[in-house]
């Protein structure tokens, strides 16, 4: 009876997850001028007009460029910290595990504000640089404690039994704990792409015309009118992610990142 109920709630979780993903898919199909659920016939009206209104496209390839940045940025800061909090000593691994989740303990916004503050204060005029930036800030947290759990789940064995035979502790950091760990990194990475890609909060601050990520452009775009262009853009970013995710778990195995 109990297995039973867990069931129950186990699929209508997945039901409340999933529901919102179906209307919007099924909305980017209507013929109507207006987003409505069921559909109402069958066109690829939307999907066409979405490659050439609202530049959209334009948009698509800011976020790209950005989420590509705030990637790299993120893993140049988030390897060495997750190793700093696997490797280092107790004090270190204290001040560090406090910086990296103090990002968390704020809103969005009152970071956004602060760094926009910085950006002015410091005379730079790189709207680009300023986004990128701010979803480092935002998404690094997230990394590290994806990585951290794959440094976790290898055990301290292995890293002994490679300083026995003979192993510097740099060969064993970039030879033995560093590839074990290429899941974790794997997971982490598509969780800091997708948050960068749908980060509206940080990248309202620093947008402009010559440099407008998607979300924002969309965010723009509804305020004076509710299309199904928008609902078709929505489920290019819905496939977009499912294919991303499963890329990454056919490349580097991502369900074996939190593996103990």
């Amino acid at each position: 009876m109990v297995n039973r109920i867990i069931s129950v709630i186990a699929w209508l979780s997945i039901v409340f997850l999933i529901a919102p993903l179906l209307v919007i898919v099924g909305s980017s199909f209507t013929e109507t001028d207006f987003v409505t659920f069921p559909p109402r016939g069958f066109t690829l009206r939307w999907y066409a007009e979405a490659m050439v209104a609202g530049g959209f496209v334009d948009a698509f390839f800011d976020s790209l460029m950005i989420a590509a940045a705030t990637m790299t940025g993120v893993a140049l800061i988030g390897i060495p910290s997750a190793l700093g909090l696997r490797m280092g000593s107790t004090r270190t691994q204290t001040i560090l595990r406090s910086m990296i989740m103090a990002p968390l303990t704020l809103p969005a916004i009152v970071s956004g504000i602060a760094l926009l503050q910085v950006y002015y204060a410091s005379g730079l005029d790189a709207p680009f640089v300023g986004i990128v930036v701010g979803h480092i800030l935002i998404t690094v947290p997230f990394f590290i404690r994806t990585v951290t759990a794959g440094l976790e789940s290898v055990p301290n064995s292995i890293l002994e039994a490679a300083e026995s035979l003979g192993a510097s502790r740099a060969r064993v950091l970039f030879r033995v704990l560093l590839p074990s760990i290429i899941p974790s990194i794997g997971a982490g990475l598509a969780f800091v792409f997708i948050l960068s890609f749908d980060e509206v909060t940080m990248s309202i601050f620093f947008s402009n015309p010559e440099i407008m990520p998607l979300p924002i452009r969309i965010y723009n775009y509804i305020e004076f009118s509710v299309e199904p262009v928008i609902a078709a853009i929505s489920t290019i970013l819905i496939l977009s992610a499912f294919v991303l995710v499963a890329l990454l778990q056919r490349v580097f195995g991502i369900d074996r990142a939190f593996a103990k």
